[in-house]
């Protein structure tokens, strides 16, 4: 069995920068150059594309990231902010979408307006949701009531045309 090379880190990450540079020369010309087997070059190449972390969409961000990227980003200026959001792979409106989630989710901030959500403010939101379910009952049983109604007059043709018509028309 052959003898196994070792190859210093500063050599590895010196092929790797070649091999990924724009306008390199290929594996094979850089395998002669430096005097490595190719299949090394390639092996490291591999094995620096297994290390690199998957990034996740921000949709599946968990929600403990979600919260993390909030509480990193306040105070920061827009500058500061957007450097934060590149290394993480997410976009500041994302972070403003998952701040106000926060706040809505805390109940600190009505979603009509910025303005915190009072009794007073529940109380009226529940006395509208209950006028409009007294709404939609009044108009399906109009609308039922209408629906009776056609089928009705529909029958009372029906029967004109078969017995013939009343006299007082």
């Amino acid at each position: 069995m052959g003898q196994v090379t070792k190859y210093t880190a500063a050599i590895k990450a010196s092929v790797i920068s070649k091999v990924l540079a724009p306008n390199s020369p290929g594996v094979i010309e850089l395998a002669k150059e430096f005097n490595i087997p190719k299949a090394t070059i390639y092996t490291w190449m591999f094995n620096m594309n297994k290390k690199k972390p998957t990034q996740q969409r921000p949709k599946d961000q968990s929600a403990t990231s979600k919260f993390q990227a909030v509480i990193d980003t306040i105070g920061k200026t827009e500058q500061e902010q957007s450097a934060y959001c590149r290394t993480q792979g997410i976009y500041s409106n994302h972070v403003e979408a998952w701040k106000q989630q926060i706040l809505d989710c805390l109940g600190a901030v009505n979603t009509t307006s910025s303005t915190p959500i009072t009794k007073e403010s529940k109380a009226a939101t529940q006395q509208m949701q209950d006028e409009m379910k007294q709404l939609k009952r009044d108009l399906n049983r109009k609308d039922k009531a209408l629906a009776e109604l056609t089928a009705l007059l529909v029958l009372k043709k029906k029967a004109d045309y078969l017995w013939g018509g009343s006299e007082d028309a």
